[in-house]
């Protein structure tokens, strides 16, 4: 199977070696020519080169989809040479950084929008403030404020979040239907449907944690079907106040912890990767799947028959919330500080996202939209739009929190990834999981 990232299950497919070189010989931002320039450099309509680093360098399948609207970009733009180039996100997050504070990064790039990402290159004066350009292409009217914030940083926007993802609920409709089960939309029939299933000897939720960070998405649907929205995302704020140890949260925890001690998921799933757990419930082995979005391409590719499936809002356990979900944004497309055509950039990035050419394309690929396109423009899959139907659920409801426990600092990721296991397991009690992750949170904000 495919290889992961902790936050996005989007897939990843292997790329060609070419794509995946390390690009540290990467041009520096972009040369111009001409009178009219501004303040930003080249001004719209004047000759210049663009260098773009995008980390689908170990997504090869959503290679073409740009490298497409980059050409038909220049097309309309014949005046403008765009270099684009392809890493890995590990390879962009280990030379990015070095890059631009030597000057010679690229001048659009597409990054981790995670405080402990994008965030910390805003700090550091390495990303240049998008808000003027914001007003001029009306970003904020085409985006849910809440997907804007992903990429704001003390008050200003650094960046354009490129997808949506949430954290929901999958299930196979047909052994639902074999078993008399009633789909899972309230908490009340999720835990009837694992009954039965169990019952029938069918595992009911496909788990498997060997990999650590699905801990994250199987512990964070608890908590955020149970505890406010604002307060998760204080949780995972180093400027926040929330506390891991906060007793709704704690609840949460104990909550995911419960559908272990009745078992209801895979067994030994400690011990299970997430590649295998995943393929046990598209090839019908189990009956749901705890999961982001981003796994819903592998479904319609490698399932005998991807109409089985469907997917659902994680269901609310805390009756006095809205609808929300676990999830946050793919990554976002950002402008370099040190860029010469900072405009002409900003007009690239507008048209590679928010142009109908390109939302119908990524939705085709299987990129959710972080803005309000209208889908049923584009002939998609059922259970791809279900996907956009459950993101955008929770953005209109209690909104999207953040991705549990990785969101904040790597400090609270490493001290997230075992505990969790133990956790789980049994052997350690909430309490004690809370406890480690609030002196990793409190180290984390130390140090801010």
């Amino acid at each position: 199977m495919i290889p992961r990232s902790p936050r996005s299950t989007l897939r990843r497919f292997a790329a060609p070696a070419a794509a995946t070189t390390l690009a540290l010989g990467i041009a520096a931002c972009g040369t111009t020519t001409g009178g009219g320039s501004t303040e930003d450099g080249a001004a719209v309509g004047e000759k210049a080169t663009l260098t773009v680093v995008s980390q689908f360098g170990d997504n090869a399948a959503l290679q073409p989809v740009l490298k497409k609207l980059n050409e038909e970009y220049q097309a309309r733009h014949p005046e403008v040479s765009v270099n684009l180039q392809f890493l890995s996100a590990d390879d962009e997050q280990k030379t990015l950084p070095t890059s631009l504070a030597s000057g010679s990064g690229p001048d659009i790039f597409d990054y981790d929008a995670a405080e402990s990402g994008l965030g910390e290159l805003a700090t550091n004066g390495l990303v240049a403030p998008l808000d003027k350009y914001a007003d001029k292409y009306r970003w904020a009217e085409k985006m849910e404020s809440t997907v804007l914030d992903r990429a704001t940083y003390d008050g200003k926007r650094y960046g354009v979040p490129r997808s949506s993802e949430a954290v929901g609920l999958f299930y196979n409709r047909t052994l639902f239907a074999k078993y008399g089960v009633s789909a899972p939309t309230t908490y009340a029939a999720f835990l009837a449907a694992a009954e039965k299933l169990k019952a029938a000897g069918v595992t009911p939720v496909a788990f498997g944690n060997k990999d650590q960070w699905p801990s994250s998405h199987l512990i964070g649907a608890a908590i955020h079907a149970n505890t406010p929205a604002d307060t998760i995302r204080s949780l995972e704020s180093l400027g926040g106040t929330a506390t891991w140890g906060d007793a709704t949260v704690r609840a949460s925890m104990d909550l995911a912890r419960s559908w272990v001690a009745k078992g209801y998921l895979t067994r030994n799933f400690n011990g299970v990767t997430f590649d295998d757990a995943f393929k046990s419930f598209y090839t019908g082995q189990a009956g749901m799947f705890v999961e982001g979005t981003g796994v819903t391409p592998d479904i319609l590719q490698n399932a005998s028959s991807p109409g089985d499936f469907a997917f659902v809002s994680f269901p609310m356990v805390a009756s006095s919330l809205q609808q929300q979900a676990e999830g946050g944004v793919g990554g976002a497309w950002s402008i370099s500080a040190s860029s010469k055509a900072a405009d002409i950039a900003a007009d690239w990035i507008d048209f590679v996202h928010f142009s109908d050419t390109a939302e119908a394309a990524w939705l085709t690929a299987g990129v959710l939209p972080t803005s309000t396109f209208d889908t049923s423009k584009v002939d998609v899959a059922p259970l791809l739009q279900q996907n956009v139907d459950v993101v955008r659920a929770a953005q209109n409801g209690g909104g999207i929190g953040a991705w549990t426990g990785y969101t904040s600092s790597p400090l609270v990721t490493e001290a997230w990834n075992g505990a969790a296991q133990q956790f789980l397991d049994g052997s350690r009690d909430s309490a004690t999981f809370a406890a480690t992750l609030d002196d990793a949170l409190s180290q984390a904000r130390k140090k801010k």
